[in-house]
């Protein structure tokens, strides 16, 4: 399955704008749906002998003591899945008596994927699709949004 796509009228973000070249379609991907978190737990459940229960209370326990490991500064490692970092930058200082941690940014979290996933994105392919922009039309009749009393 190829991820899908579609055509977005946007304004060019160039340096060097030429006339009547304001605006150029750009593409924007497309979720075809959303993998639920039981649904992927059910998944896993049908490949291994653990039941669905268990692997909702593994990966909830993985959650948690990922949080912990990560709050200490500890890069998570997940296996084949990859690894998760919290990194942080800051504002800039020109001495190193002038930096205090008031010029810290907010944390992020990072995650670097590994091999099976980091290859997915080598062999994505695209596949242009059209969004349906018919014109919603309201009901005919009725006074409003309000339930009519007889």
């Amino acid at each position: 399955m190829a991820v899908q796509y579609h055509l977005v009228l946007r304004k060019n973000m160039s340096k060097e704008v030429e006339e009547g070249k304001e605006k150029l379609y750009y593409a924007q991907t497309r979720a075809t749906r959303t993998c639920g978190f039981d649904e992927l737990c059910d998944l896993i459940a049908e490949s291994s002998t653990a039941s669905s229960g268990d692997v909702k209370v593994v990966l909830d326990r993985m959650n948690k003591f990922a949080a912990k490991a990560l709050e200490r500064g500890e890069v998570v490692q997940l296996g084949e899945l990859g690894s998760l970092q919290l990194i942080m930058g800051s504002k800039g200082s020109a001495t190193t008596e002038g930096f205090s941690s008031t010029l810290l940014k907010k944390a992020r979290l990072c995650f670097r994927p590994g091999t099976i996933l980091r290859n997915t994105t080598q062999v994505a392919k695209g596949e242009r699709t059209t969004i349906d922009v018919t014109p919603v039309t309201p009901p005919t009749g009725g006074g409003g949004d309000r339930p009519e009393i007889e």
